[in-house]
């Protein structure tokens, strides 16, 4: 038995007429009967009275008829699904992001998902860049999102924005974006920074970012969420330097300063196992599409 003999009978039982039936799937009207026989040979059961003048369909047939409907609409639905997912327009697509990516891009691109793609179930997980590569390498997640990353040779990665660093400073520090000067006027305060194997990158761009200016950072708290870090700032236990966006839709009581003048950028990258490309490429080419919606400049899709 196969899908086109149970097509076959669909289609006879509908027409009730070998002749019509036959001229409707391109076939002879003797190798429709012998397809008919056949199949009524492996499952058992007459499926048509025939005589001179009527064919009609039999309750066993009627039944077949129903159920084989059914099982063909569930197979074309497969098969459509599985064209989907291989075009990127279905299944799961397992993201890890850092914070300040949920304050960025990743809103634009559940939505654009949803939008272009809405088959296509997107799973989050907020996570450190340390964590973002084991989990790219184990495949438990497909991509990742991590300002300043340094990615190992076999996992490609590419900027999909930058922007300035902040600084941020507790309502009550005596600097203020008026009296700010450069970054060496706080080389004597607290730190709250990503513990060091967790931002792989991020936190090498920060001391780099200090050094510049003479010291390197006194770390006093360490974490490697953005939301804890605020708050920590906020409670005055320290100073901190974020990426612009992680400020959004924050409302807190401390103030800012914006390094417009500093050549370090907060770089987000996206990141993926590079074996992978071939088959992440839809995922990979709805970002270039969004980026191209919103004017970003597309860098060279791979790094290492």
């Amino acid at each position: 038995m196969d899908l086109y003999q149970l097509k076959h009978f669909l289609a006879l039982a509908e027409t009730l007429n070998y002749r019509r039936t036959a001229e409707a799937v391109f076939i002879a009207q003797p190798a429709l009967s012998r397809q008919i026989q056949q199949l009524e040979r492996e499952v058992g059961a007459q499926l048509f009275r025939r005589d001179k003048r009527t064919v009609t369909l039999t309750p066993a047939g009627a039944y077949l008829q129903q159920e084989a409907r059914r099982l063909i609409e569930q197979l074309e639905q497969a098969f459509r699904k599985t064209a989907q997912i291989h075009r990127g327009e279905a299944g799961e697509i397992r993201i890890g992001h850092a914070s300040s990516a949920m304050q960025s891009i990743l809103p634009r691109l559940l939505a654009t998902i949803r939008e272009q793609t809405p088959d296509l179930r997107a799973l989050l997980m907020e996570t450190t860049n340390r964590f973002q590569m084991a989990a790219l390498h184990n495949r438990e997640i497909d991509v990742g999102f991590s300002p300043n990353v340094i990615a190992p040779a076999d996992i490609s990665s590419r900027i999909v924005y930058a922007e300035n660093f902040v600084v941020i400073l507790p309502e009550s520090h005596p600097i203020t974006a008026e009296t700010f000067t450069n970054l060496s006027v706080f080389a004597h305060d607290d730190f709250i920074l990503p513990p060091l194997p967790e931002g792989i990158g991020y936190v090498e761009s920060i001391q780099s970012l200090c050094q510049s200016y003479g010291f390197l950072p006194h770390i006093a708290y360490e974490s490697a969420y953005s939301s804890t870090v605020l708050r920590l700032v906020e409670a005055g236990m320290g100073i901190s330097i974020e990426p612009a966006s992680t400020l959004r839709g924050q409302n807190l009581r401390i103030k800012t300063i914006e390094l417009t003048d500093v050549p370090q950028k907060a770089e987000m990258r996206m990141l993926w196992l590079t074996e992978r490309t071939t088959e992440l490429t839809p995922f990979l080419d709805l970002i270039d599409r969004l980026l191209d919606a919103h004017a970003q400049p597309t860098p060279a899709r791979s790094i290492h």
